[in-house]
This record gives C-alpha cells, structure tokens and sequence, in this order.
C-alpha cells in the first residue's frame, strides 16, 4: 500500500502496522518542508554502516559527496546526478528546477538523485534527518525550491560578524538549504567608508576562506560594495568599482551587489546608478568574468519612499538581468503580494527582496526569538531572491532565519509554529523546554522608529496578567490568576537556571547570557511582588518594606546588565527580555502596591519611590512664556493671560496603567498628544509623556516611548520635537508652577 502526501500532511500521519509489526516511529519532521512525500509501508532498519553514513553527513561539504563511495555501498545508498547513466530509470522522477532531488527508501535501501550537485547535497540534508531514528520508513520525496535564491544579507548596523561566525552560518545555511549570502556589514569600512580601498592583504585571505567555506555548502557568497556616501559618478570612480570587484572575483566571488541604501536619491541618481550598474555588468561580459548574478539595492527600496520616476527610470534603463531589491511597503515589514505587483510593474522585472527580520539595529535592546510570520504565501513567482537580515547576534539570529529558510523552500505550506519548533530543538537540543519558554517571551521588538510590532509575545500568560489586573483595581485578589502568575515567575527562573548552565552551543549562550541574566531577574522581581502584595494584605508593614529592600538589591543588580558589554562594541544596550507583556506588568504591579501602602502605612514611607510632581493643576513655562491653548494651537505667549487664564492651566496627573503623566489644559479639557496638538481622541500608550527633573527643579519633557521617546525642544521661541536618543541637559527647559 502507497499514500501520497501534500507537505501539509506531514504531521497528520498516523502509525502504520506492517504485518505483525507495529511502526515504531514516524516520519520525522523534515527542515525545510519537502515539496512531496510518499510514504510506504515498511521500514529500512539501521545498520551499522548507516550509523557511519548519518556520522558522516553532519559534517559533510558539497566537495566531499564523492569522497566516500565505499561507505555508500555499504549502506545500500545509491546516489549520483540524474545525468548518471546508472540511475537513468529515475532520471523523469527528478523535478526539473535547480537544486531539486528525488529521495527513495524501500527493501533495497536508499537511492538519491539530484538535478544537479547541489540537488544532490540538498537531498543528504534530508536524509540525515531521516536517519535520526533507529529505523527509516519507506518513503519518497520530491523536493524543490519555490525561490531559487534564498539565503541571508549581512547588511546590518552594528557589530559585523565574525570571521568564525560567517563559517558557521555557511554550515547552518547548508543545513537548511539557503543558497546565498550577502556580504555587506554596514561597519566594514572597506565595504562603505574606504570602498575606493583595496582589502589589506588579511582581510582578503579572510574573504578567501569565507569564499571558499561558502561554496562547499553550496552557498553562492555576494559581495556588495556601497559607494553612495561619496561617489562622483566620475571615470575615476566607476573604474574603482570595477578594481574592487575585479580584486574580489580573484579571491574567488562570483556575485556582486551595489549598495546605495540609507543616502538621499533622486530621478538624476537612478540615472546614475543605472549607468554605473550598466557598466560593471558590461565590464564583466568584455573581460570574460562569469559571474552568477549582479545586484542592486537601490536608494528608494521600499514603497513608502518611492518618489518621483526613480523606480521606472531604473526598470527602463538598467539591464534585465541586473537584481533589484526590495523591503516591501516601509524599510521594516513583511512582505505582501500587493507591494510585489507594484514594484514589479514600476522597475520591469521580479523583485530581490531584502527582508529587514530577524534584524534589530533599530531596537537594539531587544532579541527577537519568535516565529517568523506575516509574510505572504502567494509571492514565489514574484519574487527573483529573497534574502533576511539578521541580528548583529549570529548563533541567535538562527531562529529567525531557520524559519526564513522553510518558508522559502516550501512557501505554500509553510507554517511558522512549525518552523519554529524545529528552530527551537535544533539550537536548544537538551534544554528544548526552557528555551522555548524564553523565546516565546522574546517576540516583539518594542517601541521603535519604524513602528514594526510583532503581536504574540508571552500569549500564554498575558490572559492570566489582565485577569489579575483587573481583580485587584476591584479591591480584590483573584487566587487562580495569583497562583498561575507565582508559577510562571518560578518557571521563568528555573528556565534561566538551565539555560546559563547549558554549555551545548558556547557561543550562543554567550549571545543570549545578558537577555537571560535579566529574564532571571524579573522572574525574582515577579515572585517577590507577590509576596509583597500579601504582606499588604495582612497589614505587615515591616515585612513589606524588608521586601521592598531586597526588590531594591535585585533591581540594582539588573540595572547593571548591559548587552554587547566589551570594548570596541558598538552598541552596548540595556536588555530588555519579555517587554511586551511581562515587563509592563511588573512596573504597573509596583506603582500598585506603592500607592496602597501610602494609603495605609507610614512605616518607612518615605523609602518608597515618590512620583517627580504631585497630580494637580500648573502653569507651564519656557523661559518666562507660558504654554497656552491658542486658537492658532498650542504656543508659548509671553505674559499671563487675565482674560481666559484657563488656557494657560494644564492638568497633570500620573496614569497608573503606563507610569507615565497625562497633560489636559483646563480650557476645553483636550489632551496634549505626542506631536504638541490638543486632542480629544487620545491614546495613553502614545500621548502621554516622561518626565525628568534636574537639581535645579527644571522639567524636561519626553514623549511615551510609543511615541518613540522624542524630547521637547525649544526653537525660535517655539517648541518642537527632537529626536534624542538620551535626555541632555539643554533639555531642562520647563518649569511646572503650581497654580495656587
């Protein structure tokens, strides 16, 4: 008896009985997904050369397939290209894209062909995860690619990865069949800064290796260049580009990109960038250098920026044959159908689509961890490539991009809960369990710039959080919410515990140690307020404020946890693990027990953190002018107004639900929003602001941090928005007076 399979049904199947034998085990679960598997009844039982054949395959490089023909045949493994006259009865069997193979496993034992080598290679990736168990079940599998160019781009801010890192990402993409990398770490001065500049003799035996290392694992190594920063369209500059490349392409690079990302563009640079891309590809076709692709990432790369004829003048004026990437409908999102057809339409060729995921350069206090979703599943046939950009965090970057990489090969049936299971085991094989937990507490990458959001961060408790929540502004305690919230805190240390003593991957434990070492922290921090919230309870002030001591200790020492923390790093941020969820709901828990214990107790108040105003009615002044409600808008006038007064008071008072301060002004009762309007329609996530005060009792004022944190600033003797990313003290321009 045969069955066939669509990929979706992999997990769906049930255990079969052959004769008197019951199946001991199942198919596995195959990264990434095969297109096709037809199973059968019956299994090939391992033997002692099939142990050595999966031994073999971990480690094995596209170089070596041929290398070990006598331990195949030991095996019953017969494998070859479908070119090979010996396996020409499977030749129609073998799909017609690249890298594509056919897989078969019965009572003779196991035959593998591939279009081509790296078919080939792509197919042992497969059996080895097929010779995990004891026993291989009978099956077939036709296997191929629903995007031929699927790999990753190096093209973050931050730290470049290292040279050990990028040879251990040629194995991981092996693995998972991406076949390009994209060499073009913004912080490679040779890459962007000095790209004029020939690589000093070490850096181009480093590039060498990198080449070569990619290439056995069947990845094509792209190395980009990015001139834009100082180009002078001159003879003299496009002939630098060329001694670049023609420099890399004798260390073994056979594709290139062009980088003019991140640079101010108009209709008169694309001119100029289609020109000069013109002119490398000519170049390379005149001397004879075979290259596999040539890429552009253009200035206007994503929708939002499209401007002008920028895009067309590129589709009708730059070879076919030239990439052009895309970030989709903003620089940060996933990828849409609608936003494939109009560029599409506007450059004249498919789309090379540049994914800004699993990357966190623009929230680099965050590590994302989560699945990879949002991406649409129609897209294969508009897409030319299609590459992600990770995390300065390489080991964990890996969650993202395994999910990148079963979406690409499979993209119909791609279901990210899956691929994300199998991230999670592979990276985490012996503490499957706590990573999981972390990683699911690690999803979204917080308020940020580009207002990119990934919802389902810590779902498990958040029902439980708001349960909780809304029991205790009742005046009550709900006991179930109460004890699942104590048991998730002591999960999530117990996690920690494991996860800091699991030596497995050295390397990406030391990536995650500073996100873990907090997580660890809030978990004490959330058992602790617990506790506290009973003491308040029961009325036992002096235990309570002795609880209040130790929360200070475990705050100070979390406080004090920096990421990146060495020298020569470029960013070395605050980790903020569980921010989504758990972390607000442990800074709303404390104002909640410090606001009832003043209510209630006088022991050791004062200890206990006071808010930077009372709540009440000020004049708010700049300078001597008071801010008023004009009918013109919100403005700074220089004297008291005696006639309407009211529209110079404003109404401050601290919402207990974010920890930040609201601002009405008593005219009309409008609230101030985050970009200085009056508005009945506010949000208290984004228009509602940050207060700091200096030794000299000035106020500088600050946007929610969903309103991505902007300082008020002063200009001309009017206020505006300046973006900071930390408070100065040129900022301290207000005063709060009381209005008495």
């Amino acid at each position: 008896m045969t069955r066939i399979r669509p990929s979706w049904a992999l997990p769906l199947m049930s255990a079969l009985i052959a004769g008197s034998l019951e199946a001991q085990s199942l198919i596995p679960e195959l990264y990434p997904r095969p297109q096709q598997v037809t199973e059968s009844l019956g299994w090939l039982k391992m033997s002692t050369p099939l142990r050595q054949l999966r031994q073999r395959l971990d480690t094995l490089t596209l170089t070596q397939i041929r290398e070990s023909k006598g331990l195949y045949a030991k095996a019953n493994l017969r494998l070859g290209l479908k070119t090979d006259p010996r396996l020409s009865s499977y030749r129609t069997k073998v799909p017609t894209q690249d890298e594509s193979y056919y897989l078969e496993v019965n009572s003779r034992g196991i035959t593998l062909v591939g279009a081509d080598s790296v078919g080939l290679y792509y197919g042992l990736q497969s059996l080895r995860q097929l010779l995990a168990s004891n026993q291989v079940p009978y099956c077939k599998i036709t296997d191929y690619p629903s995007v031929g160019l699927r790999g990753v781009v190096e093209g973050f801010y931050g730290n470049p990865y290292s040279h050990s890192d990028r040879i251990e990402q040629f194995k991981f993409y092996g693995r998972t069949k991406l076949n390009t990398y994209i060499y073009g770490p913004k912080d490679d001065p040779y890459h962007r800064d000095k790209w004029r500049e020939l690589y000093p003799e070490q850096e181009r035996k480093r590039i060498s290796e990198l080449v070569t290392q990619a290439h056995q694992r069947g990845v094509r190594f792209v190395w980009a260049i990015h001139p834009g920063l100082d180009i002078k369209w001159t003879e003299e500059d496009r002939k630098a580009v060329v001694r670049k490349c023609e420099d890399m392409y004798r260390l073994g690079v056979r594709s290139f990109a062009v980088f003019f990302d991140d640079i101010s563009a108009d209709d008169e640079s694309a001119h100029h960038q289609a020109e000069l891309l013109n002119y490398l590809y000519e170049h390379f076709e005149k001397t004879g250098m075979k290259i596999g692709s040539l890429i552009l990432c253009p200035t206007q790369y994503n929708q939002a920026w499209a401007k002008g004829a920028y895009l067309d003048i590129l589709g009708t004026k730059m070879n076919p044959k030239i990439e052009i990437m895309w970030t989709g409908k903003t620089v940060v999102t996933m990828i849409d159908r609608e936003t494939m057809e109009y560029v599409n339409a506007r450059i004249r060729r498919k789309g090379y689509i540049w994914l800004n995921y699993p990357v966190t350069d623009f929230a680099v206090d965050h590590i994302l961890l989560g699945p990879m979703r949002g991406n649409a599943s129609d897209i294969d046939q508009l897409v030319s490539g299609f590459v992600a950009n990770p995390m300065e965090y390489a080991e964990a970057s890996k969650v993202g991009v395994f999910g990148v990489a079963d979406y690409l090969w499979n993209m119909k049936a791609y279901d990210a809960d899956r691929a994300w299971e199998g991230a999670v085991k592979e990276l985490y094989p012996h503490s499957t369990e706590a990573f999981r937990h972390f990683a699911q507490d690690n999803v979204d990458p917080g308020a940020n710039g580009h207002r990119f959001r990934l919802q389902g961060e810590s779902r498990d408790i958040a029902p439980v959080i708001a349960r909780f929540k809304e029991s205790l502004l009742e005046g009550h305690v709900d006991r179930i919410a109460w004890s699942k919230l104590q048991d998730r805190f002591r999960t999530m240390a117990e996690d920690a515990t494991i996860l800091l003593a699991d030596k497995t991957n050295e390397a990406l434990s030391k990536e995650l140690r500073p996100w873990v070492e907090v997580y660890h922290h809030m978990a004490q921090q959330g058992g602790l307020l617990l506790r506290m919230q009973r003491l308040l309870a029961k009325g036992k002030a002096e235990e309570f404020m002795a609880s209040y001591k130790e929360l200070q200790s475990i705050e100070s020492k979390q406080g004090a946890i920096r990421s990146r923390d060495f020298p020569g790093s470029l960013n070395a941020p605050y980790p903020k693990p569980a921010d989504q969820v758990i972390a607000p709901f442990l800074a709303w828990f404390k104002r909640q027990l410090y606001s009832g214990y003043r209510k209630t107790h006088t022991y050791e108040v004062d200890k206990l953190p006071t808010s930077l105003i009372e709540a009440g009615s000020y004049y708010i002044r700049v300078q001597g002018a008071y801010l008023t409600n004009t009918t013109e808008g919100v403005q700074l006038v220089a004297e008291a107004d005696s006639i309407n007064p009211q529209r110079q008071v404003w109404s401050i008072s601290l919402d207990q639900e974010s920890g930040n301060y609201i601002i009405t002004n008593a005219q009309d009762q409008q609230r101030l929003n985050s970009s200085l309007k009056l508005t009945r329609s506010a949000d208290n996530l984004r228009d509602s602001f940050v207060l700091h005060r200096n030794d000299k009792g000035h106020f500088a004022l600050q946007n929610a941090k969903e309103a991505l944190g902007y300082i008020w600033g002063l200009k001309d003797g009017k206020l505006q928005i300046i973006y900071r990313k930390a408070v100065k003290p040129e900022d301290y321009i207000l005063e709060l007076q009381p209005r008495e």
